[in-house]
């Protein structure tokens, strides 16, 4: 799907190549025509807790921690990384990452992951991604 970005169109597959090709995060779902705009990227990403666990590992003893303390340690860490992708996305573009839910089934944190043109603003931003939230499992 084709976005426009201030002047220019940007293609959300290469986007996506992006993401996949310059991060441990896996594209699960385009959530682009979800928006109902013309000018945000979205995507559902997931990561693996293995990879998370291994970040963490460096910094806490992750077996004497409960399970709720590693869900909030791998909410916060995944939505960091995701934000960290802004240095691979186009110029001018303002980034959102929501993390959710970690996926037992694959053991996997989902995350909602937004982009768009600066011109759109942070805080409209953070609102299409708290949109596309509501429609995710």
């Amino acid at each position: 799907m084709y976005i426009i970005f201030g002047e220019e169109i940007v293609d959300s597959e290469e986007i996506r190549k992006t993401i996949e090709e310059n991060s441990d995060f896996r594209v699960d779902r385009d959530m682009c025509k979800g928006t109902k705009r013309e000018d945000v990227v979205a995507y559902q990403l997931s990561i693996k807790v293995d990879i998370l666990n291994g970040e963490l590992q460096q910094d806490y003893d992750l077996d004497n921690m409960s399970e709720e303390e590693l869900f909030k340690e791998y909410i916060s860490l995944s939505e960091e990384m995701a934000v960290g992708l802004q240095e691979f996305m186009p110029k001018h573009s303002l980034v959102n990452s929501i993390s959710y839910k970690w996926d037992n089934s694959e053991n996997v944190i989902k995350t909602v992951f937004t982009m768009a043109y600066i011109g759109l603003g942070q805080l409209k931003l953070n609102d299409v991604s708290r949109r596309l939230l509501n429609e995710l499992d």
